[in-house]
């Protein structure tokens, strides 16, 4: 068909359906996020524009992925994965921006102007996955028909978690070329689920063998909770652990909140956002009566989000807590201790850096980790005094650091969310191969899954790791200790009318709020006597319609009070919706 014929379908069909919203839709590094129901009409525009993104790459696979992640359940999204299995590339962000927002009118047009200079014969090859969320399957069955208007061959991968979708579509391109006139969808059981399992069962034998001279399979049992928001995570994390126990392994997961029927459960009073933001952990809605005993001091928690690409550990730092169950729901009595993307990043950073000097590479092999401005502070000097690697700090969003990692021969990037990956250079896969299938870094290695941040694998690495070091989380928690800190969520009117410089950590506009944030902060300083010792930053939010506060300092009393006197300039500086959210703090806690 021609590229006149193509336009002038896609064109007529576009016309017969819903607009997309209006303009404030934008493109970020979560792809659109909003209310489901604002995304129809937008969803097949994507699906049309993921063909044309195959098509402009020689017709490799590309991924569409219908999630919103951490958002309540209402909220829905829609993003495309490039054929490395990475983030779209930042230039083609425009392109869809330019795309979604643009009249029915001007579609014939656009499309011409996009198809003309595209020499490609082979059909635009995608693969389409989504979440557990209510609005997911039309929203999908809207973009294969976006995708089917380019004449594409759309493979659904259906009920996925968000970091097998990008591997998924890394996979396809490393094994198919265009040439395979019809592809199958990848078995993700066998080349994802299985895989993993058998790899990390492999390595914690070598580690028990090596350690104690055990025989395979007696090493010493461990039981992770995790909760698994009520998402997609659940089915992947049930198939790894039927895996585990089929291979013999000793690690068995413990699965809470795994009620993906009930859509309204998802990410509420769960899942990675809500026991970072709360620091509590998680309501499990549950009628097991063994629930109650999972929140003790003794147990070994992670946590995952809506989609299952952030991971957080905690444990119940308390002995006096008492959980409590009624009406089906089990809540915990005690505080947690935190184990965040800052506290994986590190482990991960130590383990490697105790590899690389014990062989002594040449020529040497580069360590860096990068960071975001709500990475703590303390874990910062930890990495740089401690461990002895660079640390890169770059503005939020996965395609900063994922980008600035690339500079290492090993990559280390998380956000202090729980979301983030190892990214290996060429040599250092070449060395790590000659080392054997057996060594620690061929295991860390191979458990690692490149193409982005998956709470699923970096599970298997971090139990790994803590195995390898003969941590406990108490001892994983001791290396260093972090500075108190609160985050809050404010709304305003439009949180892209706040501008950062210096990686997000000083606001440009509105001038007036940095000045003020500036001087609570060196209020708090001077009160303490530890300049330096607190921060405080705003940013907008890229996923939600907030602006974000993040504050820092010796005591959490202190943190609280600095980020709700931050949250309440915010309110105040930057057109904040509704009344004031928060009251205020009054004088400042010691």
């Amino acid at each position: 068909m021609s590229s006149i014929k193509i336009a002038q379908t896609i064109a007529s069909t576009l016309s017969k359906v819903s607009p997309p919203a209006p303009s404030i839709l934008s493109y970020g590094t979560a792809g659109f996020r909003c209310s489901g129901n604002q995304l129809s009409g937008v969803v097949i525009r994507v699906g049309v524009l993921a063909a044309l993104r195959s098509l402009s790459m020689d017709s490799k696979f590309v991924g569409l992925m219908i999630t919103a992640s951490h958002n309540p359940a209402t909220d829905n999204g829609v993003k495309l994965i490039d054929p490395n299995g990475g983030m779209l590339q930042q230039e083609w962000e425009a392109v869809v921006e330019e795309f979604t927002h643009s009249p029915v009118h001007d579609i014939y047009k656009w499309l011409i102007d996009a198809l003309e200079p595209i020499q490609n014969h082979h059909r635009p090859r995608v693969l389409l996955g989504y979440d557990t969320r209510e609005s997911s399957v039309s929203l999908a069955q809207e973009a294969e028909q976006g995708i089917e208007l380019l004449n594409g061959i759309c493979l659904r991968l259906d009920l996925v978690t968000t970091p097998q979708l990008h591997y998924a579509v890394q996979y396809m391109n490393e094994k198919f070329n265009p040439a395979v006139v019809d592809p199958t969808p990848p078995n993700l059981d066998a080349i994802y689920t299985k895989r993993l399992a058998d790899c990390f069962i492999r390595g914690l034998r070598k580690l028990a063998v090596k350690e104690r001279g055990d025989v395979a399979g007696e090493e010493c049992g461990i039981e992770l909770h995790v909760d698994c928001a009520h998402g997609v995570g659940a089915l992947a994390l049930a198939k790894i652990d039927a895996e585990l126990r089929q291979g013999g392994s000793p690690f068995r997961l413990r699965l809470h909140n795994t009620d993906i029927e009930n859509r309204s459960l998802l990410n509420r009073m769960c899942g990675a956002d809500y026991v970072k933001f709360s620091l509590n952990p998680p309501v499990l809605h549950s009628s097991e009566e063994g629930d109650v005993a999972a929140f003790t001091p003794s147990s070994r928690w992670a946590t995952v989000d809506g989609d299952a690409d952030r991971l957080l550990y905690f444990y119940i730092s308390s002995s006096s807590a008492h959980p409590s169950r009624e009406d089906g729901v089990v809540k915990s009595g005690g505080p947690i201790v935190l184990l965040d993307g800052d506290r994986i990043a590190c482990l991960f950073a130590s383990f490697i850096m105790k590899q690389l000097n014990s062989e002594r590479t040449k020529p040497p092999l580069f360590v860096g980790v990068i960071q975001t401005a709500y990475s703590n502070a303390a874990s910062t000097r930890y990495l740089t005094e401690e461990v002895h690697v660079p640390v890169v700090c770059v503005p939020t969003g996965v395609k900063y650091l994922h980008q600035a990692a690339l500079e290492f021969d090993f990559g280390i990037y998380f956000e202090a969310n729980g979301h983030g990956t190892i990214l290996f250079s060429q040599a250092a896969l070449d060395w790590v191969d000659q080392l054997g299938c057996n060594h620690p870094l061929s295991v860390l290695v191979s458990l690692t899954n490149t193409a982005v941040g998956d709470a699923i694998s970096d599970i298997l690495l971090v139990e790994y790791l803590l195995a390898w070091h003969k941590w406990s989380l108490s001892d994983w928690a001791s290396i260093y200790t972090d500075l108190a800190s609160r985050q809050i969520k404010v709304r305003v009117k439009n949180p892209r009318s706040i501008t950062t410089v210096d990686a997000e950590r000083r606001i440009s506009s509105p001038a007036q709020l940095q000045d003020a944030v500036d001087e609570i902060v060196s209020s708090v300083d001077a009160a303490n006597g530890q300049v330096g010792s607190s921060r405080a930053f705003v940013r907008p939010s890229g996923t939600e319609n907030v602006a974000r506060v993040y504050a820092e300092s010796t005591t959490q009393p202190l943190a609280d009070w600095l980020a709700t006197k931050v949250a309440i300039l915010t309110h105040q500086l930057a057109d904040g919706l509704d009344t004031q959210p928060l009251a205020d703090p009054g004088p400042m806690p010691f």
